[in-house]
């Protein structure tokens, strides 16, 4: 931005709020590790050390334990140590998948994972420990001290889908495992995920009294299970051809309100099927 064509009080009023704008945008809340917004699941354990943020940190090395915080803003950052004990974690951000490595000798209150440039939300950042090592470490322990929030603050109670297209990167859908990115125009706003290792979950909830899961089916796929509520309701394989977009499961008459989805990969495709792989494009909630 030039301001030599400005008078000079109009100059002074422009970088004025050209300043304020700036600091706006980098306003950052820290949300401790203890915040009443941030679930954990799975083995955690307290480290007390004034080094870390607010003088407490929580590790593990429990293969499958998880944290997650849904938020308002246009960036966040977790905050943890990188030291030569650190291992791997899956990181999810509305559904896009990113391996961490957080072994380093940066020490205490070190950014290990950050995103920026997003909607002002609301977001969900899911961090699952796998107890699995990078190369040149000496452990697999996974810390969390902080998260840093830019330009909002933690939503409490996370978000439920509402009536409409769920699209696979809505903040209301939980990933579990390793879910890879497709990108392709036929998918339902272009993209999708999908996986194949047994135990792979995903986890939508949603206000309505049904839900409709579309997908792409093909040569490749394999068999899922689906639960809603908790409940396992269905088998699916998804082998197909030709391969072909398609409603794979629908279910409707639930009473009004909050409900839950869970898609389970088993692992497994039937003897045509060269593959195990099961996708998910979108979901259509019914009010």
């Amino acid at each position: 931005m030039s301001f030599r064509a400005l008078p000079q009080t109009l100059a002074i009023v422009a970088l004025t709020v050209l300043f304020t704008v700036t600091a706006a945008q980098a306003a950052i809340t820290r949300v401790e590790q203890n915040d009443k917004n941030i679930v954990y699941s799975g083995n955690w354990y307290s480290n007390e050390n004034g080094a870390n943020s607010g003088g407490t940190a929580q590790l593990t090395n429990t293969r499958g334990a998880r944290v997650s915080i849904t938020f308002t803003g246009t960036g966040i950052s977790w905050i943890g140590v990188k030291d030569a004990w650190a291992g791997l974690a899956t990181v999810y951000l509305d559904g896009t998948m990113t391996v961490v490595n957080t072994y380093g000798n940066g020490g205490y209150q070190r950014a290990l994972f950050s995103a920026n440039s997003l909607s002002s939300g609301p977001h969900t950042l899911s961090i699952e420990v796998t107890h699995e090592r990078g190369p040149g470490t000496d452990g697999s322990w996974v810390w969390i001290d902080a998260f840093d929030i830019e330009n909002g603050e933690p939503v409490p109670g996370g978000v439920s889908a509402r009536a409409g297209r769920v699209e696979e990167n809505n903040p209301s859908l939980v990933y579990v495992g390793r879910w890879y990115a497709n990108t392709n125009p036929a998918h339902s706003g272009g993209y999708a995920t999908l996986a194949m290792n047994a135990g792979s979950t995903m986890t939508i909830n949603f206000n309505g009294t049904g839900i409709t899961w579309l997908a792409y089916r093909d040569e490749w796929s394999g068999i899922a299970r689906v639960y809603v509520d908790g409940l396992e309701k269905s088998t699916i394989d998804n082998y197909l051809s030709p391969a072909a977009q398609r409603v794979v499961y629908s279910l409707g008459g639930l009473p009004s309100g909050s409900h839950s989805l869970t898609i389970e990969i088993t692992g497994t495709h039937n003897q045509s099927s060269r593959g195990s792989w099961v996708w998910l494009d979108a979901f259509d909630v019914t009010q």
